[in-house]
This record gives structure tokens, C-alpha cells and sequence, in this order.
């Protein structure tokens, strides 16, 4: 097993996410066929499953994240700092975007009516 970086998790603390997403694929593919061949029923069996499969990996992904805060505590404040760093930039970038959809187009309508 050989190390992600130089002082991170383990690689093989990964691979069962790597096994839960092929899981996710092939039941996705059984979805799909399932739909194609009108059996709703196997196909809702096949989508929960799949969900189930999801649900199994978000709380593993926990995991990893609880087991990383604990074995590199100093690398947890850059992990902060990195998530709000990037929530910050989403949210700006969702600003800009209703300004763009919303304020400047109604204040474009405003100047027509006026005239």
C-alpha cells in the first residue's frame, strides 16, 4: 500500500469508495435498462439500490474526513480555510449571475416604460 502524498491517508482507504462507485455504476446501467424495457418496478428496485450505494459512500467519505482531521490536526485549518475560500467564491459567482439574470433586466425595462 503505498502513500497518496507524503503524509496523507493511506491509498488503499480509498479503494472502497472506488468499489461503491463502480457499485453505483453498474446498478445506474441497470436503471437505465430497466427503464428502457418499461419495468418500472425493477427499475425502482435498481434506483434505490443505487441510492443505498450512494448513502453507503457519502458516509464512509465521513470517515475519511474524521479519520483525516484526527491524524493531521494542522492540515484541518487549511481545509477550513480551502471550503471557505471556495463557498465564498460560489457565492459571489451567484450574486453576479442574479444581477445578470434578474436586477439588469428589470432596470432595462424600467428605462423603456419611462420613455
Amino acid at each position: 500500500m503505498f502513500l497518496i502524498g507524503a503524509e496523507n491517508l493511506p491509498s488503499g482507504l480509498y479503494t472502497p469508495l472506488v468499489v461503491l462507485l463502480v457499485a453505483y455504476a453498474v446498478l445506474s446501467l441497470l436503471t437505465g435498462r430497466a427503464h428502457a424495457n418499461e419495468d418500472t418496478d425493477r427499475a425502482d428496485r435498481w434506483a434505490t439500490w443505487a441510492f443505498g450505494v450512494l448513502m453507503v459512500a457519502a458516509l464512509y467519505t465521513i470517515v475519511l474526513v474524521i479519520a483525516a482531521v484526527f491524524n493531521y490536526p494542522s492540515r484541518s485549518t487549511d481545509m477550513v480555510t480551502i471550503v471557505l475560500v471556495v463557498c465564498a467564491f460560489f457565492g459571489l459567482l451567484l450574486f453576479v449571475f442574479f444581477l445578470i439574470a434578474e436586477v439588469i433586466p428589470r432596470a432595462l425595462r424600467r428605462g423603456r416604460a419611462e420613455r
